[in-house]
């Protein structure tokens, strides 16, 4: 019997329709991260006002999502190692999007904010899952590129909510806006569903039926079929223990904690930013179409960079370029509260801003669904974000807390830079002790 290895089946192979369509629907459903998170922000003073919030009260509803997402990627990042991460994709995107839907019914603070948690749970469980199917299906060689572009998805629905927002909410109101982010997210858990096959590496691990496996190696590489038995394997062992463990051992605890850290400084500022900007920006004397548009050129600098983060780390390498790349992205975002209410110099401020730290943010990701093994990958994945997405719940309150405290706003975009420059210093760190030696070098440079 014939025994076929199935990870260099996957290297010989070019980035073709299959791994297309499995990036397009992941990529979709991504899009729903950035977009709600900015659907929060602009709705936040509607919405505030049609069910009575404080100003004190709109801090922990903005991180309401951010502690969900957390909760999912630690709790469902494991699971979607065990039962497979197709399963919990599908799952997730209809728990958020549900959420989301659900949202335009809440009386008030205590029921928007259990629902804001949740659809955080939906969004943090997602995340993992997009990231380790869309990788795991396309070759070594472009593994870093396209987890770099998957995480394009997150300013890039940043971009669309923004623009819809400023069409859909004066002419139909918030709610509307909540009613497309609950459908899509349930349209594509039905395309994912159709389409999206499990991990056929996870699948040999975990000792699936041979014809199961079959079946999406023909999709795979339909040239190899035939008639001849084959047995079907894999280069990478079932890793044993807990999941979590396995991220501090062979070498990896270093790396671990240190991305961890990373994450967390990237989105305490980036979801502080993306959250209170367009409140911030009001209060300096700027209207809400200015402030929409100075968000929109955030995003759309946040997907520039983030699609070009690939292919510029592969020639410059990850943790110097990052440290520079975060070094930069603290700059512009401390001058953007001097430059109020200067429209266009606060929109380029805040189009850097989202060039640096986007593009930064898409190299966390790709070291992360490049470091661990697949055993262990949405585990790894999910862990990190989760880490992230505790600084995205912490950065929103803790703004809120300097917004109520009188702080000027100039002061209060300073103290949002600060942990970006933060990230800066630990990438330097990760350099300097060699911690990402794990990383795939084929994949990436390191140094």
């Amino acid at each position: 019997m014939k025994t076929v290895l199935v990870d260099d089946l996957i290297d010989e192979r070019p980035f073709g329709l299959f791994q297309a369509s499995i990036f397009a629907i992941c990529f979709l459903i991504a899009l729903m991260d950035g977009a709600n998170v900015q659907v929060m922000g602009l709705s936040a003073p509607l919405l505030a006002s049609d069910l009575k919030l404080t100003p004190g009260q709109l801090g922990p509803v903005f991180a309401g999502s951010e502690l969900g997402f957390m909760i999912g990627a630690l709790l469902l990042g494991p699971v979607a190692d065990r039962i497979g991460r197709k399963t919990v994709l599908i799952a997730c995107a209809c728990l958020f999007g549900l959420a989301s839907l659900a949202t335009v019914t809440a009386p008030g603070f205590v029921a928007l904010l259990a629902l804001r948690i949740v659809t955080g749970i939906g969004l943090g469980g997602a995340a993992p899952c997009l990231v380790s199917l869309t990788t795991e299906y396309v070759a070594r060689r472009h593994r870093g590129r396209v987890a770099s572009l998957l995480w394009a998805a997150m300013p890039a629905g940043g971009v669309i909510a923004g623009f819809a927002a400023s069409i859909v909410i004066p002419q139909y109101g918030w709610k509307a806006m909540f009613y497309l982010s609950g459908i899509v997210p349930i349209g594509a858990a039905v395309l994912v569903w159709i389409f999206v096959p499990e991990s056929v590496r996870l699948l040999i691990l975990s000792g699936a039926q041979h014809d199961r496996i079959e079946r999406i190696v023909g999709r795979l590489a339909p040239s190899s079929r035939s008639v001849e038995p084959k047995r079907y394997a894999t280069h990478e062992r079932q890793e044993k223990g807990l999941p979590v463990k396995q991220l501090f051992i062979d070498g990896r605890a270093s790396l671990t904690a240190l991305l961890w850290l990373a994450f967390f400084l990237n989105f305490l500022a980036l979801i502080a930013t993306l959250a209170w900007t367009s409140t911030l920006l009001r209060s300096a004397a700027m209207s809400v179409a200015a402030a929409s548009t100075v968000l929109a050129w955030n995003n759309i600098g946040g997907t520039l960079g983030v699609a070009i983060a690939g292919a510029v780390m592969e020639r410059f390498g990850t943790c110097r370029f990052l440290a520079v790349i975060y070094a930069l992205g603290a700059l512009v975002l401390a001058v953007t509260g001097i430059s109020a209410p200067n429209t266009a110099l606060v929109s380029a401020c805040s189009g850097l801003t989202g060039l640096f730290v986007g593009g930064a943010t898409s190299g966390l990701i790709a070291i992360a669904s490049m470091t661990y093994p697949t055993a262990i990958r949405s585990t790894g994945v999910g862990w990190a974000l989760a880490a992230g997405r505790l600084g995205g719940a912490v950065g929103p309150v803790t703004v809120g807390v300097l917004v109520a405290a009188g702080l000027p706003v100039t002061h209060i975009f300073v103290a949002t830079a600060a942990p970006v420059l933060g990230a800066s210093i630990v990438m330097l760190t990760m350099s300097r002790l060699g911690a990402a030696h794990t990383v795939d070098r084929e994949a990436f440079a390191t140094h």
